[in-house]
């Protein structure tokens, strides 16, 4: 019996070997389904023995999300190659938006990042909608950069190294965004937010070119000096006040916010 088992495992292997060269992505299929209640559930394929696990991220709590792993029967026997499906269930909590990230991380397949929208109608039911695939294998040198347009001119700032820029950029990973933006003391443009983001505020003297989140819920870019407690979400580096008053102007404008990668 010992000898039967270990051939059995053996043509496992092969077999997953196999798929691997040939590509066939057999561990990485992804399906969405609704619920009779109003939830989602998003499954992914994968097996033991060094296939994909599965992690959700989402910087919202518009939905709950449970997550577990369904091998089609009580009395599975877990060897290397025995394939399951795991699950996650998306519980609405309240009418919103917002982006979420499906890592999947294996020692033998890709690594990649799926990225998608959920959204919650009034009623809290629940979808959610595939938007890209990431090989982070193959992204590990990409770089954020915060892209900032108004009256024809474009700046490229650099993201701060926090919490609450990575959230900025998370919320902008779903399309761009445009902020009505208004002169406040002659040092700043100041404009609202469509959402509120977590703060990680310190004590900053303000430069021009500095993109900060001002009560979580408004984004400033300083052309100018000023010193409060502040979080930096970008900076524009070598940029001027005049150059920057020339693209925004004195008054009330129009600014465009997205998020471009590069290598």
């Amino acid at each position: 019996m010992i000898g039967a088992d270990m051939i059995m495992k053996k043509i496992l292997l092969l077999c997953l070997c196999f798929c691997l060269i040939v590509g066939i992505v057999c561990a990485c299929a992804e399906g969405v389904e609704t619920e009779a209640s109003g939830n989602a559930v998003l499954f992914f394929d994968s097996f033991d023995g060094g296939g994909p696990e599965f992690r959700a991220v989402i910087d919202s709590d518009i939905v709950s999300i449970a997550s577990e792993r369904d091998y089609g029967s009580q009395n599975h026997e877990e060897i290397d190659g025995a394939s399951y499906t795991w699950i996650f269930t998306f519980t609405g909590l309240k009418p919103g938006e917002a982006s979420m990230r499906i890592e999947q991380r294996s020692p033998i397949l890709d690594n990649l990042d799926w990225m998608y929208t959920v959204k919650v109608d009034d009623n809290l039911n629940v979808s959610v909608d595939l938007l890209t695939v990431e090989n982070m294998d193959a992204m590990t040198e990409a770089v954020p950069t915060l892209v900032i347009a108004a009256n024809g001119h474009v700046f490229y700032a650099n993201p701060a190294d926090n919490s609450s820029a990575e959230a900025f950029r998370n919320k902008l990973s779903t399309g761009p965004i445009e902020v009505q933006m208004q002169d406040y003391g002659h040092f700043e443009k100041v404009g609202d937010l469509p959402w509120t983001l977590e703060r990680n505020d310190e004590r900053i003297t303000t430069e021009p070119g500095d993109v900060i989140l001002y009560q979580g819920n408004k984004v400033t870019i300083y052309y100018d000096r000023n010193t409060w407690e502040f979080t930096r979400l970008a900076k524009i580096e070598d940029v001027s006040r005049e150059e920057l008053l020339t693209a925004f102007g004195e008054g009330d404008v129009t600014v465009r916010f997205w998020v471009e990668w590069s290598e």
